[in-house]
């Protein structure tokens, strides 16, 4: 038998029970791997069902990795193609997969040189390209999961509805989370190796995307303002803070101009 060539039999279990017990309990860890990566996924479900969800994910897609930081690398894929294991909550669900997995890259993913401020400056904004940090994670959400999974860290939950109930027992207060009426754009980074959470403004959310495609300040800024209908100055005062505060934040990590 293959197993004993490598586990030897004792006095009560034989080379293939030793085997199955190093099995269960690698499953075991792996369940709770991703139990704790996705607590927020986790109490929007509820017990049984993200129960049934990770044995799902599990079975289809497992571990390929030496490290189990990947392991739910394929999970937000997975619920898009099987929605069925998160209804009547898979909108919700996405967007709380999503941040949490976005919260993996930021607390994981390497830091590269911040970009200094004189290095700014000597180059014009039609030529100036800028990279972000790649920890940066830049999501278009319809939940408000930001607040839900800063709630979770001292509330329980529980399903109500087509929502969530996060019912804090202290202070006796529900909080409902809905859909939001309008996109919520949300930046998810690290500082002082601690993961935070920035919304952002539709048009700030823009041009942070463009940049990180590769357009210029110029044309990000374009992008990003062209169905704004602020006048050039407030745009200009706009755009001023915005990088004053990325620059500060250490978002933006090299430039390239041609």
């Amino acid at each position: 038998m293959v197993a004993e060539r490598f586990i030897k039999p004792n006095d009560r279990l034989s080379a293939i029970e030793r085997l199955q017990i190093y099995h269960q309990q690698y499953w075991w860890r792996l369940l709770g791997a991703l139990g704790e990566d996705f607590r927020g996924l986790h109490a929007v479900l509820g017990e049984s069902k993200f129960e049934k969800l990770a044995v799902a994910y599990l079975e289809a897609c497992g571990s390929y990795s030496w490290t189990l930081r990947n392991l739910g690398s394929r999970l937000i894929a997975f619920l898009e193609e099987r929605p069925e294991y998160t209804r009547p909550r898979a909108d919700l669900a996405l967007d709380v997969a999503r941040v949490e997995w976005a919260r993996v890259l930021a607390f994981d993913d390497p830091e590269k040189p911040r970009l200094k401020a004189e290095q700014l400056a000597q180059t014009p904004p039609d030529r100036l390209r800028l990279t972000v940090q790649p920890y940066l994670n830049l999501l278009e959400l319809g939940h408000p999961v930001d607040e839900l999974l800063s709630n979770l860290k001292r509330i329980s939950a529980a399903a109500v509805g087509d929502t969530v109930a996060i019912v804090d027992r202290r202070q006796r207060k529900t909080v409902i989370v809905r859909r939001s009426r309008a996109p919520i754009h949300l930046a998810v980074h690290r500082a002082n190796f601690s993961v935070y959470y920035k919304r952002l403004d539709p048009e700030a959310f823009r041009l942070l995307l463009a940049l990180r495609s590769g357009a210029t300040v110029e044309n990000a800024c374009a992008t990003a303002f062209a169905e704004n209908k602020k006048r050039p100055g407030q745009i200009a005062t706009q755009i001023q803070k915005w990088f004053a505060d990325w620059m500060e934040f250490g978002w933006f990590c090299s430039l390239n101009s041609p």
